[in-house]
């Protein structure tokens, strides 16, 4: 997953939510790699980032890319949902209506780095292959179909959602005014007073995959794809990417074949042998930390931002 997303039950979706050294093989640094011609990573005055570690990964599930501390986690989306349901629940009480939205719990699987450079883990992908994990966390917010028409007028669609069937921006509902969005545009509001926010800020975004493709034409990253090439070749498979075979139209299938379980299992193992996960995540970090230095100052606004939220969303929360 390269994004978080806040759900609000279903009613306001944001978008926050997808090779040894050459300097010896016991050095742990890359050698620098030249911006590659007429891409977007760098212009070619620009040389790419030096890695001064690179760490031997099976897999980034216990990892964080520099990034991440610039969006929503989701943790951070638990957080800030259970805090605004509670505000829609006050909200809903005035008009006497007894109903608190369901919120997803946080999954620490489904942080930035949990399927980043999918497939990693042997067990996963023995069943799964490139379908991907299948377990996931949280409940399912409760639809506003499955709500009463009474619920579903106060409710609302949130500031500046598509409006629900049969809600209202404003109304009347038993004699008292409904607020702007209904109850949920209500408690919106109150979450992100302050200049606070539930959406990922698109400097950041743009860090997350902007760097995600500046990593794939790294001449570091792209020797590291042409040893697992190599791999994959000696166990009859032939791709030139590990992004090309999670990709292979042949896997559009509702379960997968034995044909895809073992290509799967090989891009594992060729994977580790030539410790691909860790080159990659090495160098998209080195790119994300230069840029998140050169955003700064607009990356610490959009912290701050999200804080307010989170601390917003704790008060309401407050006995």
């Amino acid at each position: 997953m390269i994004r978080a997303t806040l759900l609000l039950a279903g009613l306001v979706a944001a978008t926050s939510a997808a090779c040894t050294s050459t300097g010896g093989p016991d050095s742990g640094r890359l050698p620098d790699s030249p911006a590659p011609a007429g891409s977007a990573a760098a212009a070619p005055a620009v040389p790419a980032p030096a890695v001064p570690d690179v760490p031997v990964l099976a897999g980034t599930s216990d990892r964080a890319l520099p990034v991440e501390k610039y969006l929503i986690s989701p943790e951070e989306n638990a957080r800030m949902d259970r805090g605004w349901a509670r505000l829609v629940a006050t909200c809903m009480k005035r008009f006497g209506l007894d109903y608190e939205p369901a919120v997803r719990e946080s999954d620490r699987r489904t942080g930035q780095t949990a399927h980043r450079y999918d497939p990693t883990d042997p067990a996963v992908a023995a069943v799964r292959g490139y379908h991907g994990d299948a377990s996931g966390g949280g409940s399912t917010p409760t639809p506003t179909e499955s709500l009463s028409p009474d619920v579903r007028l106060v409710l609302g669609a949130g500031s500046g959602a598509p409006q629900a069937p049969g809600g209202s921006r404003t109304g009347v509902f038993r004699g008292i005014p409904i607020p702007a969005g209904g109850c949920a545009g209500e408690a919106q509001q109150a979450v992100t007073a302050g200049g606070g926010t539930f959406q990922d800020a698109q400097v950041a975004v743009d860090v997350n995959f902007g760097n995600y493709q500046r990593s794939t034409a790294d001449g570091r990253v792209k020797e590291a794809f042409r040893k697992w090439s190599s791999c994959m070749k000696a166990n009859g498979f032939d791709y030139e990417t590990p992004t090309a075979a999670a990709n292979d139209p042949a896997w559009h299938s509702p379960a997968p074949s034995a044909t895809e379980l073992a290509t799967a299992a090989a891009d594992v193992r060729c994977k580790r042998e030539n410790n691909v996960v860790g080159v990659w995540f090495a160098v998209e970090s080195a790119y994300e930390e230069r840029e998140i230095e050169e955003q700064l100052p607009e990356l610490t606004r959009v912290r701050e931002s999200i804080d307010i939220t989170l601390r917003n969303a704790a008060a309401a929360l407050l006995p």
